[in-house]
């Protein structure tokens, strides 16, 4: 039922049986008081034509064969009326495809202006009625009245509803009006000017200068003459002057904001006002380049501090591998063995960790080789989910691969792309919820080719995406699977190098890693050699020629 109240169609029915019931009760309350005007009830037809001559013949039959009717009639309209218009009331913004309130074509226009409309109308036919004319005398104002009525009951009727709408909306109500317009607007003009005062007295420091110039150029064009004529020439000179100023001022900020650091503001000829102003961008500027280069050296340090550090644990680290492989070999029993396995395993994933940092590192900085080349995407994530395939089954997942079957070339490098998937899918036998499926569809949006891959996660996901790219976060709050929380942060890194771009979304326990590269055209196939050009028939082999023309052909090639 309550889908039904807000469909568009019981709304229009609603509004046609409230304007009908609506001008029926109107027109037969004035029948009513009529009937009891001239005593239709207790004269008959015959006395009240001799009584009245003046009266229209034909309204007073109808009215007066109407008589016990009007009483039924007026309460079944108000009936009908009352039931309507309360629907309508409630029914007024709602929309059967949403619980909200939504306003309409009609709620968008100022409600002065149906009040602009209605009242006029309103007050016509009220003055009709209290003038005292009778409109079964009158057909002319009989006319108005009926026509009036029928628009005042539909304007009247869309006024209520819009009214109501405005009202269910709070503020709507007011805001959608000409009258409001007028006064914010009004109110922003007053508040400009203030503000304006307001800043000129602050800045009187500065304006008290401009003021007394005004003042006196104001002199000398109350005196006129020659004089007048030479100030209005100094003064376009002044005024070219403080716009070329003004424009050498936007320039270097326009620079400084495209981050071109090394670009000056020459300020020597420029007024005492402006040069300060063109002072404090060169001072930016030179803040800009010290606090960059500060940020440069700290990058590098760190780069560097991480490098030398990992390599300087990669040496013992490689040592201690090599020992446990030895110590495996001697066929330890019992907790010995044991021992053994955890030192195995924890020194890999130590090696492992070391090395993801050093990768991180060096692609958060652009410390990396690129070398762009188109490449098939179908072809390389069919490439990585072959290398994953024993570890997707010890993790119970199926890999399915969509859009693999049309080539689609991106501008990428290979194998910096081949770790990026390669992080994603280790990611995937990680964190997935055993037995279900690993997407990975391809597909082409314009000048792009779009790899997306998709996972439904083994834990609940309460992590943001943008916070599972930061570095050392991980899915498994828990941190009970192997991983140093580097990999989503070494892809977005990675793609970034190759000029393409990494998003994550996160919808419930479905994990979704978005990978777009520029898309390019199939490499040329490689050019197919020439055959060798067949020698003349009349040509003699060089063994075969006398010594004389041997010399000279010999001599023709030097």
């Amino acid at each position: 039922m309550t889908k039904l109240s807000y469909t568009l169609g019981m709304k229009v029915v609603a509004c046609f049986i409230a304007v009908l019931s609506g001008i029926t009760a109107f027109f037969d309350g004035i029948g009513i008081f009529l009937a009891n005007g001239y005593d239709f009830y207790s004269s008959s037809l015959a006395e009240l034509k001799l009584a009245h001559p003046y009266l229209d013949t034909g309204m007073l039959t109808k009215l007066y064969g109407m008589r016990g009717s009007l009483l039924p009639i007026l309460v079944i309209s108000l009936l009908l009326f009352a039931i309507s218009v309360i629907y309508l009331l409630c029914a007024a913004g709602h929309r059967p495809d949403t619980d909200e309130i939504v306003p309409n074509l009609q709620d968008k226009i100022p409600l002065d202006l149906y009040f602009a409309i209605v009242c006029p109308i309103s007050l016509a036919i009220l003055f009709l009625i209290l003038e005292g004319r009778n409109p079964l005398a009158d057909t002319g104002a009989l006319s108005f009245v009926v026509i009036g009525s029928i628009i005042l009951a539909i304007l009247g009727l869309a006024t209520l509803l819009t009214c109501v709408t405005r009202l269910k909306l709070g503020r709507y109500f007011y805001q959608h009006t000409i009258a409001y317009q007028v006064i914010r607007f009004c109110w922003k003009m007053l508040a400009a000017v203030f503000s304006t005062v307001c800043d000129a007295i602050k800045s009187i420091s500065a304006t008290w200068k401009i003021a007394v110039a005004w003042l006196v150029i104001s002199a000398f064009y109350t005196m006129g003459g020659f004089g007048a004529i030479v100030l209005s020439f100094a003064l376009l000179l002044v005024f070219c002057s403080m716009a070329s100023q003004m424009q050498e001022l936007k320039n270097g900020g326009e620079e400084l904001a495209k981050g071109n650091l090394n670009y000056k503001i020459n300020t020597q000829r420029m007024f005492p006002l402006f040069r300060a102003h063109g002072k404090n961008l060169n001072s930016i500027s030179k803040g800009f380049s010290i606090a960059l280069e500060q940020k440069m050296k700290s990058e590098h340090l760190k780069t560097e501090l991480i490098t030398n550090v990992s390599h300087d644990i990669k040496t013992p680290l490689t040592s201690i591998i090599n020992y446990v492989d030895l110590l495996k070999k001697e066929n330890l029993d019992g907790q010995a063995a044991e021992y053994i396995e955890v030192l195995d395993r924890q020194s890999r994933r130590l090696k492992k960790l070391t090395e993801d940092l050093v990768e991180a590192s060096k692609a958060s900085t652009g410390n990396l080789k690129v070398q762009l080349a188109p490449t098939d995407m179908g072809e390389l994530a069919a490439q990585a989910v072959a290398e994953y395939e024993e570890k997707l089954e010890n993790a119970h997942l199926e890999a399915v691969i969509n859009g693999g079957d049309t080539p689609l070339f991106a501008m990428v490098d290979g194998n910096l792309t081949w770790r990026v998937l390669s992080n994603l899918l280790s990611n995937a036998c990680k964190y997935s919820q055993p037995h279900t499926r690993v997407y990975i569809d391809i597909k082409k949006e314009k000048d792009t080719v779009i790899l997306s891959m998709k996972n439904i996660s083994r834990d609940a996901l309460n992590i943001p995406a943008e916070e599972l790219m930061e570095r050392f976060v991980r899915g498994d709050s828990s941190r009970h699977t192997e991983g140093s929380g580097l990999g989503l942060n070494i892809a977005q890194s990675l793609v970034g190098l190759q000029k393409g771009t990494f998003s994550l979304e996160i919808e419930g326990d479905l994990f979704k890693a978005f990978v777009t590269f520029p898309a390019t055209e199939p490499p040329a196939p490689p050019a197919e050699e020439m055959p060798e050009e067949e020698m003349p028939t009349d040509a003699m082999p060089m063994e075969d020629m006398p010594i004389e023309e041997m010399q000279e052909e010999t001599e023709k090639g030097e």
